[in-house]
C-alpha cells in the first residue's frame, strides 16, 4: 500500500498528509534532550560554603527539589511550611485508626517513564529499590465492557494502535478518523500548543475533530479525570501536553512505576534524611505570611528580622497569592514590583475541591477487582485502589486480618464539600457496590477521608497566563524566584515532574548568579511522533 493510501485508509486525507510532510522531521518519537548548563566551567560548589542563604517556603517537591540542588553546592538552605508534614500533595501523614496504625497517603500516584528529572533525583537519593513497574490500568465503564490499557512499548504507531486491536469496545474501523481528529497530538508542537489550543475546552476540540466517541469515553476522558479538573473545562492545549508526555511522545511513556510501600518511607524520609545531612533546616509548621521586599529584593518575612539573599516561593496557587498578599515593601520601587507581581498572580487559578476516601473493609474484594481500577461512568469516584495489593505494610495487615484497604479517589465533587467525613461512606456506598457488588456485606473497620482543595487548574486560558520560574526576576525582583506544578517551563513537563523541574530551574537561576555550575535538566522532546 502506497504511504498516501495508507494515511486516507485512517481518515488522514491530504490535510494530515500535508502536515505530515511538513513536520518530516519529527516523523519519529524524539528521544529525550538535555538542558546543559549555562556555565559548564564554572565551579559545581560555592566560593565560601555557607555564605549565601536562600529561604524556600514550601516542603513539596518543588521545594524539595530546590533545597537538594542548592545544599549539596553548599548554601545555607532553610525549609518552612506551614504543615507540619513534608510532601506537599505527596505528604503522607501516620494515622491510627480502628484498624492499627498506618502511613496514609495524599492519594495514590504514578511516576512515568518522561520523569527524567525525577529518576535523577531517585538516583542520587539511592531509593530506586522502592519502586516497582505497574504495567497496565483497568477501567470498568457502565456503557462498555472493562477495558485494560497496558504499557506495551512495540515501534511507533503500534504502540497507539495496540489500544485499538485489543480493546474489547473498539476496533479499526471505530477508530476511522480518529489519527487525523487527534493530529494536535500527532503532530504536537510544545512551542505552539497554548497559543492555538489553550482557549477551548478539550471537550469541544474532540467535538469539532469528531473524535469517536468510543475512543473519547474509553481513552480521552478518563485522562482529563485524573488530572482533577472537569473534562468539560479542562484546556485542549493541556490535554494534548499530556497524551505527549503520558502516551505518544516515545515508545515507553506509558511506563508506570508505583512505590512498595508508602511515599513517606520510600521518598520523602530519604529525602528530608539527605537534605539534614548538608545542613539544611526544615521548619514544619512555620508558616510565612508574607515577605518584606526592599531594594528590588526580598529580603525576609513579615515580623521577622533574619535577612536572606535568595528565596524561592515552592508554594501552590492559592499560597502563592496569599502570601505576596501580605507581602509589604519598604520602598517605592519594591512596591512597585510587588504590586505588578501581585497582579501577575492574581488570575490564576485553583481546581475544584476533592476528596479522598481510604477504608478499611474486613473482608476483600473478589479478584476481579484489580489493585487500581479507573472508574469514569461511576462518579463521583474515578479510581480505587487496592493497597492490600500495593503497599507493604497494607500487604502485612490484609494477610494477617482477612481484610482489604481501598482507596476511593474523588475529583470535582462539589455535590461532596458540605458533607461531614463521616458521611462520605453512606454516601458512596451504592456507587462502591456497583463496582465491587460481593463486597455487599463488607463491614467497615475504620475510614479517612482527605479534603484537599490546592489542585493547580488548567482549565481554559490559565496556561497561556502561567508565569516561568524566574518571572519574579524578569520583572526586576532580583532574588526571588518560583517552583511548583502550575508554572511554565519552556519543554513538556506536567504534575510531579514539573514541580521538581521547577525547583531544579529555581535552584539553576541562583547558581548561575553566584557563578555556581548550574544543574542540567533532561526533559521530553518538543514534539509528536508523527505518523510513520
Amino acid at each position: 500500500m502506497q504511504r498516501r493510501d495508507f494515511l486516507k485508509s485512517f481518515g488522514i486525507g491530504s490535510l494530515g498528509y500535508s502536515v505530515m510532510n511538513a513536520q518530516s522531521a519529527q516523523a519519529l518519537p524524539q528521544p529525550p534532550r538535555v538542558i546543559s548548563p549555562r556555565n559548564p566551567r564554572a565551579q559545581r560548589l560555592l566560593r565560601n560554603p555557607g555564605s549565601k542563604s536562600v529561604l524556600i517556603v514550601g516542603a513539596g517537591l518543588a521545594g524539595l527539589s530546590a533545597a537538594l540542588e542548592l545544599s549539596e553546592r553548599g548554601y545555607k538552605v532553610v525549609i518552612r511550611d506551614a504543615m507540619d508534614i513534608v510532601g506537599g500533595k505527596l505528604a503522607v501523614r501516620q494515622e491510627t485508626n480502628a484498624a492499627g496504625t498506618f502511613w496514609v497517603e495524599h492519594g495514590l500516584h504514578m511516576w512515568f517513564d518522561n520523569y527524567h528529572v525525577f529518576r535523577n533525583i531517585r538516583d542520587r537519593l539511592g531509593v530506586n529499590g522502592n519502586f516497582r513497574a505497574f504495567n497496565e490500568v483497568e477501567f470498568k465503564f457502565k456503557d462498555y465492557q472493562d477495558e485494560v490499557i497496558r504499557s506495551e512499548p512495540p515501534v511507533y504507531p503500534l504502540n497507539l494502535l495496540n489500544i485499538l486491536k485489543n480493546s474489547p469496545n473498539m476496533n479499526i474501523l471505530d477508530a476511522t478518523g480518529t489519527l487525523n481528529t487527534i493530529r494536535e497530538v500527532l503532530f504536537f508542537n510544545y512551542k505552539s500548543v497554548y497559543e492555538k489550543l489553550d482557549n477551548i475546552t478539550f471537550a469541544d476540540l474532540a467535538k469539532q475533530r469528531k473524535v469517536n466517541k468510543k475512543f473519547y469515553d474509553i481513552v480521552m476522558e478518563p485522562a482529563a479525570s485524573v488530572t482533577l479538573n472537569d473534562p468539560n473545562t479542562i484546556s485542549a492545549a493541556e490535554m494534548c501536553l499530556y497524551m505527549h508526555l503520558y502516551f505518544l511522545s516515545q515508545p515507553k511513556a506509558f511506563n508506570r512505576e508505583v512505590t512498595t510501600t508508602d511515599h513517606y518511607n520510600a521518598l520523602l524520609k530519604p529525602w528530608v534524611e539527605k537534605l539534614k545531612k548538608f545542613g539544611t533546616k526544615i521548619q514544619l509548621s512555620r508558616p510565612v505570611h508574607g515577605l518584606v521586599f526592599a531594594d528590588s529584593k526580598a529580603v525576609g518575612v513579615v515580623d521577622e528580622s533574619e535577612q536572606y539573599d535568595n528565596v524561592i516561593l515552592a508554594t501552590d496557587v492559592g499560597a502563592t497569592k496569599k502570601i505576596l498578599a501580605n507581602s509589604t515593601a519598604n520602598d517605592v520601587e519594591s512596591n512597585l514590583l510587588l504590586k505588578q507581581l501581585q497582579s501577575r498572580m492574581q488570575p490564576l487559578k485553583v481546581a475544584p475541591p476533592y476528596k479522598v476516601l481510604r477504608v478499611w473493609f474486613d473482608k476483600q474484594p473478589s479478584d476481579a477487582i484489580p489493585d487500581c481500577l479507573e472508574t469514569p461512568q461511576h462518579r463521583p469516584i474515578n479510581l480505587l485502589a487496592r493497597f492490600e495489593l500495593l503497599e507493604d505494610e497494607s500487604r502485612a495487615w490484609a494477610q494477617k486480618t482477612g481484610g482489604s484497604i481501598i482507596e476511593f479517589h474523588l475529583y470535582t465533587t462539589p455535590e461532596l464539600v458540605g458533607l461531614p467525613d463521616s458521611e462520605i461512606w453512606p454516601y458512596l456506598r451504592n456507587t462502591v457496590l456497583e463496582i465491587m457488588p460481593d463486597m455487599a456485606d463488607a463491614n467497615v473497620i475504620a475510614s479517612s477521608v482527605g479534603s484537599y482543595e490546592n489542585f493547580t487548574s488548567f482549565e481554559c486560558g490559565q496556561g497561556l497566563l502561567r508565569p516561568t520560574s524566574t518571572e519574579p526576576q524578569r520583572m526586576g525582583i532580583q532574588n526571588l524566584t518560583l517552583a511548583g506544578d502550575w508554572l511554565k517551563t519552556d519543554y513538556p513537563s506536567a504534575l510531579m515532574e514539573r514541580s521538581v523541574c521547577t525547583g531544579r530551574e529555581a535552584a539553576n537561576s541562583i547558581c548561575f548568579a553566584d557563578g555556581v555550575r548550574e544543574e542540567s535538566l533532561v526533559v521530553t522532546a518538543d514534539y509528536g511522533p508523527g505518523l510513520l
